[in-house]
């Protein structure tokens, strides 16, 4: 019978643990429904549904049966949610396919997460490839995220007020990036600044070679504005490579 008995559990474990979360769990009341998967968020005491992108009030995930649970006898409705360990999250494909390695973050539709494209709150990493539900490891934290390509200047500005509070390498993408723009600023207004008053006063010296004296300072005009595009463009280059 010891033999059966062990036998039957180690046949019915591995189904088990595909439906059964793996992470910790707390009971806690939660407004309105939830389903399996949910993302929920802490809103002033509140917890229930997100329904905002990034939110910034990610409490963790909704979880059914969960392997490990804090129980509080007190709640008569209470549901177990993961704050942290790994978790099946329901998601959408809003931002594209979520991928092994892809953060994930909460979206406008209630409950349900999404890919994260930008810089902001995430609630963790999906560990496999995924459509509708993904399995991810929680940890509910501002992010920074890369990408190939920046969606506009804005974007670039708010993960560049966003970066120091992340990683230092993000840190010092931008902070290179800004050195590089403000010097090459520095030396085209330097450049120009002496070329014009060379220009000034070669005029000055000899008034029938103004025209020359002035073509020379209409190119090194444009060789000024070669410099700080060529500033801009490795700054830019800096932060989306």
């Amino acid at each position: 019978m010891f033999f059966l008995l062990i036998f039957w559990l180690a046949a019915v474990a591995p189904v088990r643990a595909q439906s059964v979360g793996q992470g910790f769990a707390v009971a806690v009341s939660v407004v309105g429904d939830v389903v399996d998967g949910d993302v929920v968020c802490n809103y002033t005491g509140e917890i229930k549904r997100c329904n905002t992108a990034y939110d910034g009030n990610i409490y963790g995930v909704y979880v059914a049966q969960p392997a490990l649970a804090l129980e509080n006898l007190s709640l008569t409705d209470a549901k177990t949610v993961a704050t942290s360990g790994k978790a099946y999250v329901r998601v959408s494909d809003k931002n594209g396919q979520i991928k092994k390695g892809d953060y994930v973050t909460s979206s406008e539709v209630e409950g349900v997460g999404q890919k994260a494209i930008k810089s902001g709150y995430v609630l963790g990493v999906a560990l496999e490839d995924a459509e509708e539900r993904v399995l991810v490891t929680i940890e509910a934290k501002q992010s920074y995220v890369t990408q190939q390509s920046r969606g506009n200047l804005l974007e670039t500005i708010k993960d560049a007020i966003l970066a120091p509070t992340l990683t230092p390498l993000a840190s010092l993408r931008y902070v290179l990036a800004a050195v590089i723009a403000s010097a090459a600023f520095i030396l085209g207004f330097w450049y120009f600044g002496r070329v014009a008053k060379s220009g000034v006063e070669a005029v000055g010296r000899n008034p029938l070679a103004g025209r020359l004296i002035q073509f020379s300072v209409i190119l090194n005009l444009l060789l000024t504005g070669l410099i700080m595009g060529s500033g801009l463009l490795i700054a830019y280059l800096i932060l989306v490579l």
